[in-house]
Order: C-alpha cells, then sequence, then structure tokens
C-alpha cells in the first residue's frame, strides 16, 4: 500500500477534513490546559478572581473540546475510512481528550482549597509544575502539526515530548513530593491533603496523556513516512 501524500490519511479530502477538525480539537484542549495553568497561577499568588476565570475558562474550552471530539467521531461515522486510519484517530482523539478532562478536574478542586494554608515555597513549586505542564501541552501540538507536514520530523519532536515527560516526572519526585509531604505533616487535615494531591495527581496524569498522544503521532509518523 503506498502513501500518495505525507500520509495516507491525507490522500482524500474527507481525511484532510478530519485532520483539520483533530486540530481544532487539539487547540481547545490545550486552551483548557492553558485556562487550568492560569487558575493555578491565582491559586499560588492568592488571587481568587483569577482562579474563577480560570475555572470558567477551563469549563468553557473542554465542553468546546468535547464538542469537537463528537463531531470527529461523526465524521469517521460517514463514508469509508480504511480500518487502521480510523482506529488510529480515534484513539489519537479519545486520549487526546482525557488531557482536558484531567485540567478541568484540576481546575475544579483548586476553588476547594485555601492557598493561605500552602507554605509560598510550596506554591512556588506548584505554579512552576503547572507550567511545565502547560508547556508539554503545546509542544504536543506542534508535533501533531508536523506529522501532517513532515512525518519525520514529528517523530523528532515526539522524543521532545518524552523528555519534557521526564523532567516532569523528575520535578514532581525530587522538588513536589518532598514539599507535599512536609506539609501534610505539618497541616494534618485530611480533605485538603487529599484535595492537593488529587490537583498534582491531575496534572502529571496530562503530562503522562501528552506523552501518550506523542507516542501515537509517533507511531502513524512511522507507519506512514
Amino acid at each position: 500500500m503506498t502513501s500518495r501524500g505525507p500520509l495516507l490519511w491525507m490522500g482524500e479530502a474527507r481525511e484532510k477534513k478530519i485532520l483539520e477538525i483533530c486540530d481544532s480539537h487539539i487547540k481547545k484542549i490545550v486552551e483548557t490546559v492553558a485556562s487550568m495553568n492560569k487558575a493555578i497561577q491565582g491559586f499560588c499568588n492568592l488571587d481568587r478572581e483569577k482562579i474563577n476565570e480560570g475555572f470558567q475558562e477551563a469549563f468553557k474550552s473542554e465542553r468546546e473540546a468535547d464538542e469537537i471530539k463528537r463531531k470527529i467521531l461523526e465524521e469517521l461515522s460517514k463514508g469509508i475510512f480504511h480500518p487502521i486510519n480510523r482506529d488510529e484517530i480515534i484513539r489519537f482523539t479519545m486520549t487526546a481528550d482525557e488531557i482536558a478532562a484531567n485540567a478541568k478536574a484540576a481546575t475544579r478542586k483548586l476553588k476547594y482549597l485555601d492557598p493561605k494554608k500552602l507554605q509560598k515555597e510550596l506554591r512556588k513549586t506548584v505554579e512552576t509544575f503547572s507550567t511545565a505542564v502547560l508547556e508539554i501541552s503545546k509542544r504536543t501540538h506542534v508535533t501533531f502539526i508536523a506529522l501532517t507536514k513532515n512525518p519525520k520530523s514529528a517523530i523528532t519532536l515526539s522524543h521532545e515530548v518524552e523528555r519534557l515527560e521526564e523532567k516532569i516526572d523528575d520535578l514532581r519526585a525530587d522538588d513536589l513530593t518532598p514539599k507535599l509531604l512536609a506539609w501534610y505533616k505539618k497541616i494534618k487535615e485530611i480533605g485538603s491533603s487529599l484535595l492537593l494531591k488529587e490537583i498534582t495527581d491531575n496534572m502529571e496524569n496530562i503530562a503522562d496523556l501528552c506523552e501518550d498522544v506523542s507516542d501515537i503521532i509517533r507511531s502513524i509518523a512511522v507507519s506512514h513516512a
């Protein structure tokens, strides 16, 4: 089976349309992560108004991403697609959609946690962690764009996403986790401790899912380059 372009998917107008919709989906997902980051920046700087703005924006972007996801699935149900191509797009879309779901979940939980209970140093580390998570989501989108233009470049970029995910893992293990454990011991509030743990878990899930999405992109690029 030979490719009629950078990707076999892109041989027909319907496949191109699907990829355009996928790009819109990823953009909305990155917007959701950016809104989460805005809320976390507000949280770490004791700005409740910014937290609420970030949540409202994350809620809106996540809902719009969900609508685009349904549109992708509807398009895939029309006409004839090669089963492998359809499965690739579905796997890509559903995995990416979980990024937005985790960003929204993290942002929602911030509303129930008092930032003043966290030491300034811990808030700064959470802020740094969130910024790194936003960066990996942006790099994942760049990797997808490269897939539609230059599959070999997408492979290289997917490795960059993988390295970013490893740095985020190191940041959590070496910096964030020790500070969290010390805070848990000091505050002795199960509710607040669980909330902050779940928030940081959501952020780490985003990084892991970005790596998963980039792995799917790399697999597609290797198959169709």
